[in-house]
């Protein structure tokens, strides 16, 4: 959607700014707080031959699993209301357009009677703009 309100010669320049800004929300800081929070499922620890804290060794599968998918959806919640309450507005900005009242009372087709066909066609003709005119 953004791209189509972008003018022709600053599309590239759109995508680029686009692609910054996805990796500097996205890209860069979800490595390290899926990793903090991963961590906190950690069971036993390994140890390094200097007595630091190594990899872990066991994890809790079920606060594993809490944590991944709960952490996903945390992220994209906000996303998927934003989405919702768009297409909310969007539904009722098209209803109210199509619920105007129309000149012929909402039929499509109005029946006209042959003097009036006539009439129009004479008044096509005779005026100085006939030309410029087109009759569907």
């Amino acid at each position: 959607l953004s791209f189509r309100c972008v003018q022709p010669e600053l599309k590239s320049l759109a995508v680029g700014l686009h692609t910054l800004v996805m990796r500097m929300l996205a890209g860069i800081p979800a490595p390290v707080y899926f990793g903090a929070l991963i961590d906190k499922t950690c069971l036993k620890w390994g140890s390094r031959s200097c007595g630091q804290r190594g990899a872990c060794r066991l994890y809790d599968s079920d606060a594993y699993r809490y944590v991944y998918l709960g952490l996903s959806a945390l992220l994209r919640g906000p996303s998927y209301l934003l989405a919702i309450l768009f297409f909310i507005l969007l539904k009722k900005h098209f209803q109210n357009k199509n619920s105007r009242p129309t000149e012929n009372g909402g039929k499509e087709d109005v029946p006209m009677n042959k003097e009036d066909n006539c009439k129009s066609q004479e008044n096509l003709a005779g005026s100085p703009d006939a030309e410029k005119e087109s009759c569907i």
